[in-house]
């Protein structure tokens, strides 16, 4: 009972329950809090899950939940690692704990102009649905390029991570308390996820400020022509021809999309190309570094 009494008074101290959805960016908050020396009276809460792919409907469900678990394991072998090492951050635990927080408690969500935030974003507000006390928003991209914090560069961050340490350190600095939803701001986003799950397609990408629900094919273009690309450069290079390997296919379909997904996502795609005989490949496939590809030969 002392413990559960401990951690009681704890959650009551939280003055802000900062909501992300990553373990990363979750990571890079709590260090940042630390060092302006607030940490105490901010919560910190990681979402383990990559929204911009996979089964979304019902998701505040336990059907729904596990759904999506099959899913994910059937196409990355790390992700029953992942969420045996990270048990507390869960999807079934992270609903809880989002329903569960105090009303005194003010909550913020972070997100960058991704879809997989923002997914994120309007599932957690989904899930909020019910609570009256107002959510706040820190759009990181937005405060990056609004704020006065960015360079003359034109550089655009779509996700925490590409924004440097010191840039991110002023947006906690001045920003960590959010700016407060509107109603019909809110509401929007909560309409916003039940289009999403009704939708409930296996790909989401962020395209002119919205997310658009897509096959899982739809980066398949991107794939391949980056394969070409690498192929002529390598050649141009007089470096080994043929193959190139599936990291720096990976590297480049990142750089070209822009958009925030794992790489066993796109891994995933590599194989079901070359299951179709588009691609030809050799090595291990479940190791990005070990896995080479080429496009096939046309007749």
């Amino acid at each position: 009972m002392a413990k559960a009494h401990g951690v009681s008074n704890e959650r009551m101290n939280q003055e802000y329950v900062h909501i992300l959805f990553g373990m990363s960016d979750a990571g890079s908050l709590k260090v940042t809090l630390s060092a302006l020396g607030i940490r105490e009276t901010n919560q910190v809460l990681a979402f383990n899950e990559s929204f911009s792919i996979g089964p979304l409907s019902g998701l505040d469900t336990i059907t729904g939940m596990q759904n999506r678990q099959l899913w994910m394991m059937e196409r990355d072998e790390n992700y029953s690692l992942s969420q045996h090492h990270n048990q507390e951050n869960q999807l079934v635990r992270m609903v809880q704990t989002v329903k569960s927080i105090p009303h005194h408690a003010n909550i913020v969500i972070w997100v960058a102009d991704n879809a997989h935030d923002q997914t994120g974003l309007r599932f957690v507000l989904h899930v909020l649905r019910d609570r009256i006390q107002p959510v706040h928003i820190v759009n990181v991209t937005e405060l990056y390029q609004s704020a006065g914090i960015h360079g003359s560069d034109g550089f655009v961050p779509f996700y925490s991570g590409a924004i440097d340490r010191e840039s991110y350190l002023l947006i906690v600095k001045k920003y960590s308390q959010g700016v407060p939803l509107a109603s019909d701001q809110r509401r929007g986003y909560e309409l916003d996820w039940l289009r999403l799950a009704e939708e409930n397609q296996m790909l989401r990408l962020w395209k002119d400020a919205a997310i658009i629900s897509c096959d899982e094919s739809a980066l398949d273009e991107i794939i391949l022509s980056s394969v070409t690309e690498l192929e002529v450069e390598q050649e141009r290079n007089q470096v080994r021809k043929g193959y190139v390997s599936a990291g720096s296919v990976f590297i480049r379909v990142f750089e070209v999309s822009q958009q925030l997904l794992g790489t066993s996502f796109i891994l995933s795609g590599m194989r079901a190309l070359v299951n179709q005989g588009v691609l030809v490949s050799r090595g291990y496939s479940g190791d990005l570094n070990q896995f080479l590809l080429r496009r096939a030969q046309v007749d």
